[in-house]
């Protein structure tokens, strides 16, 4: 593609960080080393990643929304906490910020003749006719809320009837205009097949909706040296990595490792997260009937994850409803083999050699942890090549940003008939 291409660009990055925030860093910077032009709008105290600024075919526009501040002004301090996380989800919020959002791209459109429309790990609120536009989404619409659902008698009876209904009504409030909203993008991207099929009948049509994984950097999630730091005779160490909500499964987690336990007690369990908003999930970690057997941190460092992947045997993510699990990619391209369930999105990639456990109860996900340590036992280094193998063909960020220009060319050909203009026409201009 024309490596001159000019990018209006809204969305969550953040260098350094995890899931989707941290891929689309990796993306936005990808870009902007082969030569793409990116104008990134947003606001400034929220979302400002400084180290772009380095680039001379970057810019950053500060989007003042008064709405958001006038109600955050307020507000008292401790109120402030509570309400800045899902603030831009209510209407009367999201709706004029968004409008404010169309005018700044609108004004700058008129100098820069923008060719795309590029939002990340988000979807877009604004319909601009003049610009082809491409949401990298997160995952299906309320695919928390549908979930939460589900898992209903578990949440009251950890956090009560009350905590319940604010979660209802929260979710409920979110869901207005998200339909109409998915339409204004000329392309939608999610991160599997699992998630373009929830996306798909929700809107009805999947022709716009593409599939690509998150990238990761495999430079740095690499192995150091399993076979040298996990000795044979060691215990072995299950590793739980990422936040605890709870569509994240850890009651279903620690119950399948009481029964692993009974049949063998060489193996721990190592969490590492931050409890979600379910604050009382953290009642199944304090109340664990094996506390000598499990550790729980709820930080650590990025720059830590690798060597505690060496440390480990296996990773487990028994979340329902994943669009794309970045520890399953972090832990393969660190050589481990991981285990998954059948709505994990992420399974689209997984090597041959890991572990996917077919129901979500605990007899299941338990028998699938012992075939898996069983494996580790026998065959280590054969499971570890292939992670490491499986992820350099499915993360690696240069194959997905090759994979993402050609959804660019798509859009563009697309506005290229939409409005009769040659698409040569539109490259040259750029």
């Amino acid at each position: 593609m024309n490596r001159k291409i000019k990018i209006a660009c809204h969305g969550l990055v953040k260098k350094n960080s995890g899931s989707g925030i941290g891929a689309q860093y990796l993306i936005l910077e990808e870009l902007l080393k082969r030569g793409y032009k990116v104008d990134f709008f947003n606001r400034k105290k929220f979302i400002y990643p400084e180290e772009l600024c380095k680039y001379s075919n970057f810019n950053y526009f500060d989007v003042k929304y008064p709405a958001l501040e006038n109600l955050l002004n307020s507000l008292p301090n401790p109120f402030k906490e509570i309400i800045l996380p899902f603030a831009n989800q209510l209407p009367l919020i999201r709706r004029p910020n968004a409008e404010l959002l169309k005018q700044d791209i609108l004004l700058n459109h008129q100098t820069q003749k923008y060719d795309l429309l590029l939002y990340l790990d988000r979807r877009s609120p604004v319909n601009i006719e003049q610009i082809p536009t491409i949401s990298w989404l997160t995952g299906p619409p309320q695919t928390e809320w549908y979930f939460i659902q589900k898992l209903k008698q578990n949440i009251i009876a950890l956090c009560g009837l009350f905590f319940y209904y604010k979660l209802k009504v929260f979710y409920a409030t979110k869901s207005i205009g998200i339909k109409s909203e998915l339409g204004y993008s000329d392309i939608l991207i999610s991160g599997s097949k699992w998630s373009k099929d929830k996306i798909s009948a929700y809107i009805g049509r999947d022709d716009n909706i593409k599939v690509l994984p998150y990238p990761i950097d495999i430079n740095f999630f690499k192995p150091k040296n399993i076979q040298t730091n996990r000795k044979k005779n060691d215990d072995k160490v299950f590793l739980w990595l990422g936040r605890c909500d709870p569509r994240k499964r850890l009651d279903l987690l620690l119950q399948a490792y009481s029964l692993l336990l009974k049949e063998r007690q060489d193996i721990k369990l190592k969490i590492f997260g931050r409890i979600g908003y379910a604050k009382e999930y953290k009642k199944l970690i304090d109340k664990f009937d094996y506390p000598d057997h499990l550790t729980y941190q709820s930080f650590i460092n990025r720059s830590d994850i690798p060597g505690l992947m060496a440390n480990c045997d296996v990773l487990i993510q028994p979340s329902e409803g994943e669009n794309f699990g970045s520890s399953i990619a972090e832990a393969m391209s660190c050589g481990l083999p991981v285990i998954l369930g059948l709505t994990n999105g992420t399974k689209d990639y997984i090597s041959s050699s890991s572990f996917v456990f077919e129901e979500y109860t605990p007899e299941s996900l338990k028998e699938t942890m012992l075939k898996a340590i069983e494996a580790v036992e026998l065959r280590r280094k054969e499971l570890a090549l292939d992670a490491r193998k499986t992820a350099e063909q499915n993360f690696d960020l240069s194959k997905i940003v090759d994979r993402l220009e050609i959804i660019f060319q798509e859009a563009l050909s697309a506005k290229q008939v939409k409005f009769n203009k040659p698409i040569k026409e539109i490259v040259e201009q750029a």
